[in-house]
């Protein structure tokens, strides 16, 4: 093998390593236009997650908040702050934040005025911010945020302990077996709370749950199979039509394709 042969073939496999590391193994890092914390607004303020994130509950997707929505609390907080005055740095989860120098995401220094100064320039140039979206759901699958939050999903167990870190990363891929798990999961704690008023409920077949979870309702002699015997009464109307028991309970069936799929 030539010389020139060698070196060609040793970049071509340094260049392969490098571009592997940062497409497989590197966290990927967006770089924001202004850097905003999640930790300084949701966890030192406290400021709720549905302030800024308004359609969550509402809708598909969570809402990103407008420059206006911004400037409606920086129009009075601009995080002016004498790099001399002790009193300027405060604690937070024992640790100390400097206004002036605080390091963001523990990769770069930043100023919290300046940062602020940069929304105020968008909201003087009457333009919107571009944020990075790193948050990939695949195209022919969906994650609406409205039916997690209905159901008491709290945001940290996709995005984390957002409280404590600048930029929330994703705690999990959203592959299909992880989304599946955690719908049975869910689905069978929501019939083990039937079960407390219908006994029996749990061990119903998928069939037959699936038509509850769709209809609300279920067939007395699913449930109550001794129920001529114990009750004198009859699973059949004097219509002839099947006796159904209201389950009045709202209940997702979290195992159809549809749910997660378009």
């Amino acid at each position: 093998m030539s010389k020139k042969l060698t070196i060609v073939t040793i970049l071509a496999l340094l260049g392969t390593i490098v571009i592997s590391y940062f497409a497989f193994v590197k966290d990927y890092e967006p770089h924001q236009p202004i850097a905003f914390s999640h930790k300084i607004h949701s966890g030192v303020n406290e400021i709720p997650c549905t302030y800024c994130h308004a359609y969550v509950a509402k809708s598909s997707q969570p809402g990103i908040p407008s420059v206006m929505e911004c400037m409606g609390c920086h129009k009075y907080v601009n995080a002016k702050y004498d790099p001399k005055d002790p009193k300027r740095i405060y604690k937070y989860n024992d640790e100390s934040i400097d206004p002036t120098n605080y390091l963001y995401d523990g990769r770069k220094r930043i100023n919290f005025e300046n940062e602020i100064k940069k929304l105020t320039g968008y909201w003087e140039r009457k333009e919107p911010i571009v944020w990075v979206n790193y948050h990939y759901v695949p195209e022919h699958a969906k994650f609406p945020h409205k039916p997690h939050i209905r159901y008491g999903l709290e945001c940290k167990t996709c995005h984390g302990d957002v409280e404590n870190v600048d930029i929330p990363k994703p705690q999990t891929t959203l592959q299909m077996g992880w989304c599946i798990s955690c719908h049975e999961e869910k689905l069978q704690k929501k019939f083990d709370e039937f079960e407390k008023v219908h006994d029996g409920i749990s061990k119903l077949s998928d069939h037959d749950k699936r038509i509850m979870s769709h209809t609300g309702r279920i067939q007395s002699r699913l449930l109550y199979k001794d129920f001529d015997r114990k009750l004198g009464d009859q699973h059949k109307l004097n219509t002839g039509k099947e006796k159904l028991i209201n389950i009045n309970k709202e209940v997702a069936w979290l195992k159809d394709c549809s749910t997660c799929h378009y």
